[in-house]
């Protein structure tokens, strides 16, 4: 009887112990832990009337876990009601409402990705309404996609490997960090330059099917003159475009190649520049025409 009854009481703890976890109560845990342990001791002393005391103990110290996972799932409910108003707001052009709404959301959850992803897209839609380059501010918004990045990347240190759930996750943090590198750009340094390489480095890592993540570090590359890097980047980002089967305008496609030819520009090799120069010219962009003339076979 004294063995069914220890068991059956460190299966109850163990489920404790395992909810616990998922709502960060470990101290609160542990305290349950020794006192149903020492319930069953006094239990097995046949000290039943103590026992009842210490397990009464343990009782209230479960309820006040539940109270607080109550409280964080109503928290984390209004926060994405909040994010969602967010959206609606952005979709009508309206920022600063938009704006107000994610800081509340951040403030009912602050592990809310979504809300630092999308309060950190708001803050670069306003700092880039103000005319003097000068006088924007990125800091705080390269802070927003910093804390979801870190976020995502805490959340899938806990989900299987090669699970869906872990790839969906992979996915949205490397569009995150896409956003980021987008924004160090901004400073026109090259010590933003460098750092964005290393975000759209990264977050090719976690994705290498997201073919923004090339041309984003092939601009970046560019700026830093790093020519066959740049071309490799946008060699790779228009296969992936093509596998997929990426719907783009003649307009866009025409802009494309117009960049990959002025890269092979710059590497001296003609004769590519005019192959992508050409394909540029024939979708109407203009512009592409002074170096196909340049680059053309004598």
């Amino acid at each position: 009887m004294k063995k069914m009854t220890r068991l059956f009481f460190i299966a109850i703890i163990s489920t404790f112990i395992f909810s616990s976890e998922n709502l960060r109560a470990q101290e609160d845990t542990l305290t349950v832990k020794k006192l149903m342990l020492e319930g069953i001791a006094r239990m097995e002393a046949g000290k039943i009337k103590e026992a009842i005391e210490v397990f009464d103990r343990g009782r209230e110290t479960l309820n006040k876990i539940a109270v607080k996972q109550d409280e964080k799932n109503i928290n984390t409910i209004r926060s994405t009601e909040l994010t969602r108003q967010a959206e609606r707001e952005i979709r009508q052009n309206n920022f600063e409402g938009a704006l107000a709404l994610l800081n509340e959301a951040i403030e009912y959850n602050d592990r809310n990705i979504e809300a630092y992803k999308y309060r950190g897209s708001v803050r670069l839609t306003l700092e880039e309404q103000i005319e003097r380059k000068k006088s924007r501010n990125y800091q705080a918004l390269l802070n927003d996609y910093t804390n979801a990045v870190n976020i995502a990347i805490r959340t899938i240190d806990t989900t299987p490997r090669n699970s869906q759930e872990r790839k969906e996750v992979e996915k949205e943090i490397a569009k995150i960090l896409i956003n980021r590198a987008f924004v160090k750009m901004q400073s026109q340094k090259s010590a933003g330059f460098y750092s964005a390489i290393d975000d759209y480095s990264l977050a090719i890592r976690y994705d290498d099917q997201n073919w923004d993540g090339f041309l984003g570090r092939a601009v970046a590359y560019n700026s830093v003159k790093d020519y066959r890097r740049e071309v490799n980047d946008y060699l790779k980002a228009i296969e992936l475009i093509q596998k997929y089967d990426f719907r783009m305008s003649d307009e866009e496609w025409g802009k494309l190649y117009l960049n990959v030819a002025m890269a092979y520009t710059n590497l001296r090799q003609p004769n590519f520049a005019y192959e992508y120069s050409t394909r540029s010219y024939n979708l109407g962009n203009k512009e592409a025409e002074k170096i196909m003339e340049r680059s053309r076979p004598k």
